[in-house]
């Protein structure tokens, strides 16, 4: 009867430990949630104005409202219209994708003519030293003025399109290249022709 007693009175202790820490897991979460949302808006609001500079402000886009091929465009989560002084200055898109690792995430920059104007990784969980390099601006960098179909190579011959890839890394090298050329082939098919 003691020993029953015993594991009794220990399942109610640890009953009670597990309610408060779930209260204080709860608690922790309710006094964070805003601060962490507001500072992913923050990244991505800056992540927008650093791939499309030449716009001032941005306006979130039903992308429903398109009826896209899921297949083809799925993995684009946002499409903002950026403007400067009321006049149309181009598109952002965000797209999530997967290269070495789940949820890669990156925005890409497009003027009202479809040419890249930039492109910025946000989170990702790809390798250190290899695929992260992906975030680096002379990964990057290299897409901004893309107008055309893009060919990722390791070893560039200069043709238009070129994309080289980061040595180590052509998965993620792989991946990024197809997320532009979706958001490239999304405004060339959707975009362009609305003037939205």
């Amino acid at each position: 009867m003691k020993n029953k007693s015993s594991i009794l009175n220990l399942a109610l202790r640890l009953a009670v430990i597990t309610v408060c820490a779930g209260l204080a897991l709860g608690l922790v979460y309710g006094v964070t949630k805003e601060p962490i949302e507001y500072q992913a808006e923050l990244k991505a609001t800056q992540a927008r104005q650093t791939v499309l500079p030449s716009a001032q402000e941005f306006e979130e886009m039903d992308l429903a409202a398109f009826s896209a091929d899921a297949a083809q465009y799925g993995e684009i989560q946002q499409l903002y219209k950026g403007t400067a002084g009321g006049e149309l200055a181009g598109y952002t898109i965000s797209i999530v994708t997967r290269g070495y690792s789940p949820n890669l995430s990156l925005t890409v920059g497009l003027d009202v003519g479809g040419v890249v104007t930039g492109v910025a990784i946000g989170s990702h969980e790809e390798t250190p030293g290899l695929g992260a390099n992906a975030a680096k601006p002379e990964f990057v960098g290299q897409y901004v003025g893309a107008d055309g179909p893009l060919t990722l190579v390791k070893t560039p011959t200069g043709a238009d399109g070129e994309i080289t890839a980061i040595t180590g890394a052509t998965i993620t090298s792989t991946a990024v290249t197809n997320a532009v050329t979706a958001a490239k082939s999304f405004f060339d098919e959707h975009l362009a022709k609305e003037g939205a």
